[in-house]
């Protein structure tokens, strides 16, 4: 980690934060952005702020700090030099416009709404309903008709505890849907998948984008998969594998660990030369329901990270036991929290009800916006 921007979204996170690094950060802070960084010595950044503006909060961790920059200042350039992202980082979410087969993936506007079809008969929330072709294809465009501007596949239930499936079934449930859906429309299709065979086979049938949540780590092959198709592809967080990722995982600070997952992965992957690179920090994958909502609820300190954002929680496990709700119950607090996601910077939304998400979203920015 070169530098973590850390949005100071709450009371309780400030505290949280002096508790964990020993720091003094102040309320008056409340809803900015400050910087936690051990690459500057004390010494040079005490000289930074006596010449920046910078507010200093020493830590207790062995030479970390948090630095925040007065409101009017701009960076000085010893530390633009050392930090490229600070010259551009505006506190908003990125928004690139990327060339797909025969349409485009827009971000600038309110999230892009991507709808789950499980091709499985295991998936947590609909297994069983679209493992059949017609039905499958026939889904799929209703989502497209209600506005649905990707469609995620899936052969394969993640969902905690599943088995792996073989990579032939997945291939034989997945590549047919695909290539039918593309006989009756061009909408972006991207392809649930770890495997990098599945990914190939699926991409020359007609999809558009990798969705992988090992973040091409169980498959070597899946970057350079996505390079030679010049592909977006969706880097997910997860603890473990589908099978164990919910046998008690824990963390010290969830957010801070995927931050520091998400730089490598996207410094491993721009080496390989991919950098068409979504980032999803694995809502309910390996994480307690307390580990989710702080994701949640810290969502903004990945946008430094200066790659879209997609958020992927419709009606998980969380929410329910957040509400005490059953899987047919939680759509009132599935869009909820997307709602709060696409005010914290989530680029995509992956969703089951793609008529009800959009018109929330509609709704908010319509708002914000009026």
């Amino acid at each position: 980690m070169n530098i973590r921007a850390v949005f100071l979204s709450s009371h309780k996170r400030i505290y949280e934060l002096n508790q964990r690094y020993g720091s003094l950060l102040q309320e008056s802070l409340l809803g900015r952005f400050v910087y936690f960084t051990s690459e500057v010595s004390i010494e040079e950044a005490t000289g930074l702020r006596r010449r920046a503006g910078l507010l200093l909060f020493t830590t207790a961790v062995s030479d970390s700090y948090f630095i925040f920059l007065e409101a009017g200042q701009s960076w000085p350039e010893e530390i633009t030099m050392l930090y490229p992202q600070l010259k551009t980082f505006t506190g908003q979410a990125v928004s690139p416009v990327w060339k797909l087969r025969k349409t485009e993936l827009d971000f600038n506007g309110p999230p892009v709404i991507m709808g789950i079809l499980n091709v499985t008969p295991n998936s947590f929330s609909d297994g069983g309903r679209f493992i059949e072709k017609n039905h499958a294809v026939e889904h799929a465009l209703t989502m497209a008709e209600e506005g649905a501007q990707i469609i995620d596949i899936g052969g394969e239930s993640t969902r905690p505890g599943a088995d792996p499936v073989p990579p032939g079934e997945e291939l034989n449930r997945v590549v047919p849907i695909i290539e039918e859906i593309r006989r009756y429309s061009d909408v972006p299709i991207s392809i649930d998948t770890y495997r990098s065979k599945t990914a190939r086979a699926a991409l020359k049938a007609g999809a558009d984008i990798i969705n992988d949540i090992s973040g091409a780590q169980f498959d070597r092959q899946m970057a350079e998969t996505a390079r030679l198709f010049d592909c977006p592809i969706i880097v997910m967080h997860i603890k473990g594998t589908p099978k164990n990722m919910q046998k008690n995982p824990s963390y010290a600070d969830v957010t801070a660990e995927i931050y520091d997952y998400f730089e490598e992965r996207i410094s491993s992957l721009n080496k390989q030369k991919v950098s068409k690179i979504i980032l999803d920090p694995g809502i309910g994958f390996g994480k307690r329901t307390e580990d989710n909502l702080h994701i949640l609820r810290d969502l903004r300190d990945f946008i430094f990270l200066q790659h879209p954002l997609l958020i992927g929680l419709s009606r998980k496990s969380f929410i329910g036991n957040t509400l005490d709700r059953n899987i047919d119950e939680r759509s009132a607090g599935t869009i909820a929290a997307h709602l709060s996601a696409s005010l914290n910077g989530a680029s995509i939304l992956r969703v089951h009800d793609v008529k009800e998400t959009l018109d929330a979203i509609r709704m908010q920015f319509a708002i914000l916006n009026d």
